[in-house]
Parts: C-alpha cells; structure tokens; sequence
C-alpha cells in the first residue's frame, strides 16, 4: 500500500513539474513531429531511388533495346573499340520535357550504359516544393563516365521553371561533388530549358561549364496546338507555347523563321550570352506524314535554334540531324530509339 502511495505521490510531482515546464513539452512534441515528418521524407526518396534502380534495371535488360543495340554494335565493326570514354571526369546531365519523369529518360542512360563506357549512381530528385535532393553517390573513374539523369517533380511547370531548377541544381552538384564541366541532354522542353539557362545565367554557366549539348525536339519556336485532352489549358503562361499550327510556318533562306513566337523571341534576344565553345547536336523527328513534325514539335521550330547560334556571334559548333519515319514521333525519340541513341553516344562518348 504504501508503494502504491508513493507512485502516485511521485506521478503528481512529475504532473506538477509538467505544468509549470508547459515549454518543455511542446519542444519535445514538435522535435518528435518534425523527427518524424523528416524520417518519412527520407524514406520516400529511399523509395524513389529503388524504383529508379529498377526502372534502369528493367530498361537494360529489355530485349528489345538489347538486340537493336546488337545489330548497331555489329554495324559499327571496330568503328568504338575503344575502352575508355573521352573526358571521363565529365559528367552527362540528362533533363526530361514537359510531363516527363526518369521513365522519359532511362533508355537512353541504358543505351550509354551498354557500352560499357558509362554508369549511373546518382539521380538530382526536385520535389515539389522545389527542394533538390541528391540521391545516390558519385564516383567517375578513368574507365567509366557518370550519367546524371535529372526528374522534376512539377513536371508541367514549364521550361522556365525547369531553367530555374537547373540554377539550383548546378551550385548543388559543384559544392558537393566538385563539378566544373559536364555534357547536356535535354528532350522537348527540357532541350528549350538549357538554352534559356545558359542565357539566363551566364556567371554560373562560366564557372561551371557545359562542353556539349545535345537537344532532342525542342520547341524552340512553338509547339503543335492539337486541341488535346493532354495539353495545358490555353490561358495559362504554359498553355499558350502550344501555339503553333501545321504548315504554318517555315524557315527563310538565312534559318531564320517566318513567324517568331514570344519563346523564340526571348531566346534570340539572349543568343549572345552562350557559352563559347560549346558544341551541339540538335536531334529532331519528322514523320514524313505531311506535318513536317514529330507530331508535336515541328521541323521549323526545332531547326530554329540553327539561327540563334549562327546571330549569337559566339563560337558555337552546331550539327542538327533529322529522324524519319514512326520512330521519329516526339516521344518515341527517346524510346529505345535506335538511330538516336547511336547518334547521343558517338556525339558524347566518342
């Protein structure tokens, strides 16, 4: 009995210190909420890292990509026999377009990872709220390039948010890894996103610098307005890129284009702000159904970049090369795309 008395003498003294120390109890619950509101967050990226593990796993071992990637190892003869990838302490930077994700991009990353010359071990995650996280390690060596790939969580933002990222996502990736030079991949809007960059940031962009770029359908001059269930609506900032037209425009004598939208404008009064010395390939699709297009982006406003390097006044090296055919279609370019990826990797690797 007493026992039992001096327990609950000892529970009123500790209730008594609890009210007069009301402080100390909400500190303790706020550090266990935020503990555990930190502890989840880590888990989903921990969660998101595995799924990119096999998502890249998956896109390596799918036979499809595996025999077409035969048949151009056994086209190209001795033509990369080579074991050692060029500037192999310069990472590939790979940024998916608008509603893209790691899925718009783990093809390709499987098409470098195939030769042997390259390997992914980290991925840049941009959540919602804008914050970049760098999941998973790197360590280039001497035989093996690092590729990069980089997924926006608000990925109907826009390529100028996308721009926004990328000056978030760069200081991040030199503090922590000592990054200085890289190579860049954009597709769709995400090609639009790291000229806009480039122009937009010059200070960082010398600093740390691109060498080479390849763009992948970029709406550099407007984007096909086929009144789909899938495009952004209209009178959003967004919504009106898709503003183009079939055989609406064209490209005069000079590659400079007939109808020069706000987007083409902005870039074209920027141009001389590029990088010097970079080196593009800008990949684009036709069908060669009548629309001169991808079915999304035309010839006229991919090809349209030609004119900003050529009026930018700065040494740019620039190639642009055409896709045919079905798997010329805008999103197929990245889709275990055989042609695309043999170009990607004889312009980046070889």
């Amino acid at each position: 009995m007493a026992t039992i008395m001096n327990w609950f003498a000892h529970l009123k003294q500790v209730g008594r210190f609890l009210l007069k120390h009301k402080w100390l109890l909400t500190l303790v619950g706020v550090l266990v909420v935020g503990l555990s509101v930190y502890s989840f967050q880590q888990y989903q990226l921990h969660q998101r890292e595995v799924q990119t593990q096999r998502q890249l796993t998956r896109a390596i071992k799918s036979f499809k990509h595996q025999k077409r990637l035969l048949a151009t190892r056994q086209q190209q003869g001795l033509a990369h026999a080579q074991t050692v990838p060029q500037n192999p302490q310069r990472p590939i930077l790979l940024l998916h377009g608008f509603g893209g994700s790691y899925n718009s991009e783990k093809y390709i990353i499987a098409s470098l990872h195939q030769t042997h010359l390259v390997k992914q071990q980290l991925m840049v995650y941009v959540d919602k709220h804008s914050h970049v996280h760098l999941m998973g390690k790197y360590h280039p060596t001497a035989a093996h390039k690092e590729v990069i790939p980089i997924v926006i969580k608000n990925n109907h933002a826009g390529e100028f948010y996308y721009s926004a990222m990328l000056a978030k996502i760069m200081p991040e990736l030199n503090r922590k890894y000592h990054i200085k030079d890289y190579d860049a991949v954009g597709h769709s809007m995400g090609s639009y996103a790291w000229v806009n960059y480039f122009e937009t940031h010059p200070n960082q962009v010398s600093q740390i610098k691109p060498h080479r770029l390849v763009t992948i359908a970029g709406p550099f001059d407007g984007i096909l307005n086929r009144h789909k269930s899938d495009q952004p609506a209209a009178n959003t900032r967004v919504g009106r890129l898709w503003d183009d037209y079939v055989g609406q425009n064209v490209l005069r004598k000079n590659g400079r284009p007939k109808i020069e939208r706000p987007e083409f404008k902005h870039l074209l009064k920027n141009s001389h702000r590029l990088p010097a010395n970079l080196k593009i390939l800008n990949i684009y699709g036709n069908l060669k159904d009548g629309s001169d297009s991808d079915g999304l982006v035309t010839t006229t406003s991919a090809r349209s970049l030609r004119y900003l390097v050529n009026t930018s006044h700065v040494k740019i090296s620039y190639r642009e090369r055409q896709v045919t055919g079905p798997n010329a279609q805008h999103s197929r370019l990245h889709f275990n795309n055989l042609k695309v990826d043999r170009l990607i990797n004889d312009f980046l690797l070889y």
